[in-house]
């Protein structure tokens, strides 16, 4: 049999296409195994397999805390719990614990809670660092970081306003003076915390949140770091709150109803002089802002009952138009059945 030229020009053209076809398709597998080895792809299949073949564990690492200060004679413990995917407890003899960064001394613990699966004990360092432990079980990873911080109490924060024996019209003085930065200023009025503020820039200022009665009062400051560390307390001084009497209409104040139902409410009528900017309810459940809805000088709101029967007093906290605020002793009191 005789093949003609232009058939065998077209069996070779086609053979040629074949073999372009197959050496494009080996170069394609050749990149694609070089892109999954370059990609880690070896190690997403050896965590896919395990993910297959090792059972669903739930590891735990649960520190005492993540902060301790820097004293040798402090320890704490650090607790892991593992628990297979009945939420059985299995034993942690097969943790393994690598310190990556600082200092650190670690010791087993003899006895265990019963819901535990190991405890280590981990006494301070002598110095402030940061110290970084990784747990490994099979293979999973926990890492945790403790700060071992200077347990060195902050500077003690100085007033310098008010002076000592200083007279107020108001009865929320402002309250500054100079504390270290990034630490946090209480105000101690008779021994009990009144106010408190955030130190940024070494220096304070901060009106008393909490109104004072009439007379004098014991001031003083201590600050306190991110650790919760405290200095010690400033040099006390002595203030006296001497704010005038305010215009309220108790004749005509209106409590309703007399008689109050624990866990309900009641409404409250203050009728004021008309230069008053707020009036707050103090009662013991909470401070409650009355609202002068038609200019009319009577400041009213709905108050939730406490939930206790009883006898309560109520007072209010009331602001001028000049920013004074004034405190009103049990101005009234609610019977609460």
């Amino acid at each position: 049999m005789t093949t003609s030229p232009n058939k065998k020009l077209t069996i070779s053209a086609n053979r040629a296409h074949i073999k372009i076809s197959w050496t494009a398709a080996f170069l394609l597998v050749v990149i694609g195994i070089i892109s999954f080895v370059y990609a880690d792809g070896f190690t997403i299949l050896y965590r896919s397999g395990l993910s297959l073949i090792t059972p669903h564990i739930q590891f735990e690492i649960k520190p005492q805390s993540t902060i301790i200060p820097a004293n040798s004679s402090i320890q704490i413990y650090i607790d892991a719990q593992i628990k297979n995917s009945q939420d059985q407890l299995l034993e942690g003899f097969g943790i393994a614990v690598t310190i990556l960064s600082g200092q650190a001394q670690l010791s087993i613990s003899d006895t265990l809670p019963t819901d535990i699966s190991q405890r280590w004990w981990l006494t301070s360092p002598s110095h402030p660092q940061v110290v970084t432990l990784s747990f490994t079980y099979k293979h999973l990873i926990k890492t945790l970081v403790i700060d071992v911080y200077d347990p060195t109490p902050p500077t003690v924060p100085t007033i310098k306003a008010p002076i000592n024996d200083a007279i107020f019209s108001t009865a929320t003085p402002i309250i500054s003076g100079e504390a270290p930065t990034d630490t946090r200023v209480e105000i101690y009025i008779d021994g009990m915390l009144n106010s408190a503020t955030d130190v940024k820039d070494g220096n304070f200022s901060i009106s008393l949140q909490t109104a004072l009665k009439r007379g004098k009062h014991i001031l003083y400051a201590t600050s306190l770091n991110k650790y919760q560390v405290r200095s010690n307390r400033s040099d006390t001084l002595t203030i006296d709150i001497q704010t005038p009497d305010p215009e309220i209409d108790l004749l005509n104040l209106r409590i309703s109803p007399k008689i109050v139902k624990a866990g309900q409410s009641f409404r409250i009528f203050v009728p004021i002089s008309s230069d008053i900017n707020n009036v707050e309810l103090i009662l013991e459940t909470g401070i409650y802002t009355l609202q002068d809805i038609d200019n009319s000088s009577v400041f009213s709101g709905e108050i939730p009952a406490p939930s206790n029967p009883g006898l309560y007093s109520l007072s209010l906290v009331i602001t001028s138009n000049s920013e004074e605020k004034i405190l009103v002793e049990k101005v009234a009191s609610i019977q609460v059945n």
